[in-house]
């Protein structure tokens, strides 16, 4: 991986400076979220596999009901409880709990099968939980009543931008624009989830899987239509940090980057970080300064004192212009070369994948101008192309299959 860092730094206009990862909380366990409670006294805590895990005062304690796993929590302000948890791993025991930090137990209040978010909208003031069962709302944590237009649905997650409403369900988006009040499927019908709004109002969402669409896509419409900004398989979860820059992140070990949308680069931002599956990026919100907080299969982790320089770019000095057509292809597209000077020495051009992993490689003659790629064997994504030429410019082209 040190290797793919270092190549993506040389490929890139995208300059990540320096960085630094620490740990939070207890190394190895499998975290599914980090979440702040602030009411007066402050405690860090982190959904896992198997309970969860409370830092008080600087001392970490496992607190679970029949070892379910916590997948997210929300602050809830009652006499019995501070915490309102969904928990599960489809079973009986699976539903919707509160947890109180003086007796630092778990309550059922709602049986719910299958839970997978808990989401506080202040557009209306309810709490939402979606998982198999479908959704349901309470404006108090613990009356909870169904969303009618949810029933049997698989709500995957939820998001809000004042009164637009996103929700992912049964493998495709369903939007609301007046607060919940009338529900529409989005026109492109894609598995999108882990979603996440930025302050103007663009909303990104994650592609899971391996499927040729896999990505990262964004919507500009509140849910409505989407369009793809990169693919890759295997994603996890899309975050902003309050800089607004955007961290990508990967179920499989390939870590946490960079993803800059004017660009079109990412910067891996993997030096330092213990575990690379990741399965959830979200901030620490006490923390004055930017920041991205990784929960992976071994512990979470907190990205501090890093930089973004977006302004460095690579000038081309070359008089070698270079252009593939057609650019989306399937599968084949030739890369041609336009210079004022002729090659005095064959030369090559090498391909990458969007890790920055060499892929193929090509040899050019010095009489040739252009060269047929054939991408049969490559699965469809985002391809960077450049010669071993000095100041060779780095050219994109994607594979759509």
């Amino acid at each position: 991986m040190k290797k793919y860092l270092f190549l993506f730094l040389l490929l890139f206009p995208l300059l990540c400076q320096s960085y630094n990862w620490d740990g939070i909380g207890p190394a190895g366990i499998e975290a599914n979220n980090f979440y702040v409670w602030n009411g007066g006294v402050v405690y860090e805590l982190i959904c896992a596999s198997n309970g969860l895990w409370v830092n008080n005062n600087g001392n970490w304690q496992e607190y679970s009901y029949g070892d379910l796993p916590v997948w997210d929590v929300e602050a809830v302000t009652l006499g019995s409880a501070d915490l309102i948890a969904v928990m599960g791993n489809g079973t009986y025991s699976d539903g919707i709990y509160l947890f109180n930090f003086i007796t630092f137990e778990f309550f059922i209040v709602e049986w719910f099968f299958n839970p997978r978010f808990i989401y506080y909208c202040s557009a209306d003031d309810y709490y939402y939980v979606g998982g198999e069962q479908g959704l349901v709302r309470s404006n108090t944590g613990t009356l909870w009543e169904p969303v009618t237009f949810f029933n049997d649905k698989y709500c995957l997650d939820m998001i809000s931008y004042d009164d637009h409403f996103v929700i992912a369900a049964d493998n495709t988006i369903f939007y609301s624009n007046d607060a919940g009040s009338i529900w529409n499927q989005s026109t492109s019908q894609y598995p999108i989830s882990n979603m996440a709004f930025s302050q103007n109002g663009t909303l990104y969402g994650i592609f899971p899987g391996t499927s040729y669409s896999s990505g990262l896509w964004c919507s500009a419409d509140y849910g409505s239509t989407w369009e793809v900004e990169f693919w890759d398989i295997m994603m996890s979860s899309v975050c902003f940090d309050c800089s607004e820059n955007i961290f990508v992140g990967w179920e499989e070990p390939s870590g946490v980057a960079i993803w800059d949308p004017i660009l079109q680069d990412l910067c891996f931002m993997n030096e330092g970080l213990p575990d690379l599956n990741v399965n959830k990026l979200t901030i620490h919100p006490l923390i004055n300064g930017p920041n991205i907080v990784c929960c992976t299969d071994g512990g979470v982790f907190i990205l501090t004192e890093y930089g973004v320089n977006t302004n460095e770019l690579v000038i081309n000095t070359t008089k070698i212009e270079m252009f593939n057509y057609p650019n989306p292809f399937n599968p084949k597209t030739t890369i041609t070369f336009n210079n004022t000077t002729e090659f005095t020495e064959d030369t090559e051009i090498s391909i990458y994948n969007i890790k920055g992993q060499l892929m193929d490689r090509l040899s050019i003659r010095n009489t040739q101008t252009s060269i047929e790629w054939n991408a049969e064997g490559f699965p469809s994504g985002i391809y960077l192309y450049k010669s071993n030429m000095e100041n060779s410019p780095v050219k994109k082209m994607i594979l759509l299959k």
